[in-house]
């Protein structure tokens, strides 16, 4: 079977029907940008999903270090190995004792999946699926049914704008507002947490995982990493326990807080590398940054909208927190409408920024510009 063609003529749906339903063997290459994915199958069932550009953060290595299945120190053992053997990283963490096969297979299936639902966000590009043989080593979990990756990707495409919208940052940590008992939840390490109940704010065992997992200090992303059930449905259980009551989600410090602690997590680090010297100059830089903001623009303790930042070193300083925040913005709306914005007015009409966000701590908006490679977003002129 020869297919090729667009998204834009045949989509991501319909390609995955197309295969599953005539129970095709061989490659998916689909093809946006500088973006590539790979997606093989044995009889219509998905088996493995590959990105060739995979961010570092998203390889399996990383994946299980994100996941407190291995440390830092077992990863670059197992790396250095694969470098002398060219074996695969997982055989060589499971015969090394590692990992095991379940978690292995756990793991593999999650950067599988992710894979896949991602695609779902795409609007332009290409497809090629060609026939041939697909080794069924090259996964190592139950192959995955064409017709259930479409059924769960337009679930999350429904559920997803809302979702994220309740929490949005994903250093954000959480307050428990009332007790949830996470007793009795079974191994992570079994194949998952169960979804059993969950009506009328009757939580799960993925729910009660999450609870647990948030409670213990977790921010978002490492929650995201820890539970080992994905993104959407992390972010999904987060969004429930958040509406029934359980958590309240605290956004992450900004500004001079925010500044401080980073100063605060830094001397911890730099002490523990015996980097004193770069520990005593970065403070040095905060002392210098605070008399600057005392005395050289004392106004800037008044609220926003009444006084504007001074123009200059300061107000640069100050923006390069608002420049986080707004690209942040971006990334949630991309995330939600499937591009970037025309205009950062449009930030402020879906609710993600206010309007004095546009500018602060300048009179002048930030200048914004979408771009084939994303969107540039700088400071005005002074």
């Amino acid at each position: 079977m020869a297919l090729s063609g667009t998204l834009k003529d045949f989509g991501i749906a319909d390609i995955l029907q197309l295969i599953g339903h005539q129970t095709k063997t061989g490659r998916l290459t689909l093809k946006t940008g500088v973006e590539e994915v790979e997606v093989f199958f044995i009889d219509g069932n998905v088996v493995f999903a590959s990105e060739k550009q995979r961010n570092s953060k998203n390889l399996l290595g990383n994946l299980l270090l994100r996941a407190e299945l291995l440390s830092k120190e077992q990863l670059d053992e197992a790396l250095s190995v694969q470098q002398r053997t060219l074996k695969r990283l997982g055989d060589i963490l499971v015969e090394g004792g590692q990992v095991t096969q379940s978690q292995l297979a756990q793991m593999m299936r999650l950067q599988t999946t992710e894979t896949l639902y991602k695609l779902f966000s795409w609007k332009n590009g290409s497809y090629e699926f060609s026939q041939e043989d697909v080794d069924p080593a090259k996964s190592t979990f139950d192959p995955i049914r064409a017709e259930s990756v479409l059924l769960e990707g337009f679930r999350r495409m429904d559920e997803w704008p809302a979702v994220r919208k309740k929490v949005p940052w994903n250093d954000a940590t959480f307050e428990s507002l009332k007790d949830l008992d996470t007793r009795d939840l079974p191994s992570i390490d079994d194949g998952g947490v169960g979804l059993d109940g969950g009506d009328e704010g009757k939580p799960t065992e993925r729910h009660k995982l999450i609870y647990k997992l948030a409670v213990g200090g977790k921010d978002v992303q490492m929650i995201v990493d820890a539970s080992r059930v994905g993104e959407f449905e992390a972010l999904k259980a987060i969004h429930d326990l958040i509406e029934w009551g359980f958590l309240k989600a605290v956004p992450p410090p900004r500004g001079a807080k925010a500044l401080a602690q980073g100063l605060r997590k830094g001397g911890k680090s730099l002490a523990r590398t015996g980097a004193l010297v770069r520990m005593a100059l970065t403070l040095m830089f905060f002392v210098a940054t605070l008399y600057v903001v005392k005395f050289v623009a004392p106004q800037l303790g008044s609220s926003r909208a009444e006084n504007p930042a001074r123009r200059g070193a300061v107000a640069r300083l100050m923006s390069h927190d608002q420049l986080v925040r707004l690209e942040g913005a971006l990334e949630l709306y991309r995330t939600e409408h499937g591009e970037y914005p025309q205009t950062l007015r449009a930030l402020v009409e879906s609710e993600l920024v206010s309007d004095h966000d546009l500018r602060y701590p300048y009179r002048e908006q930030y200048y914004y510009r979408r771009s084939q490679q994303g969107f540039v977003l700088l400071p005005p002129l002074d």
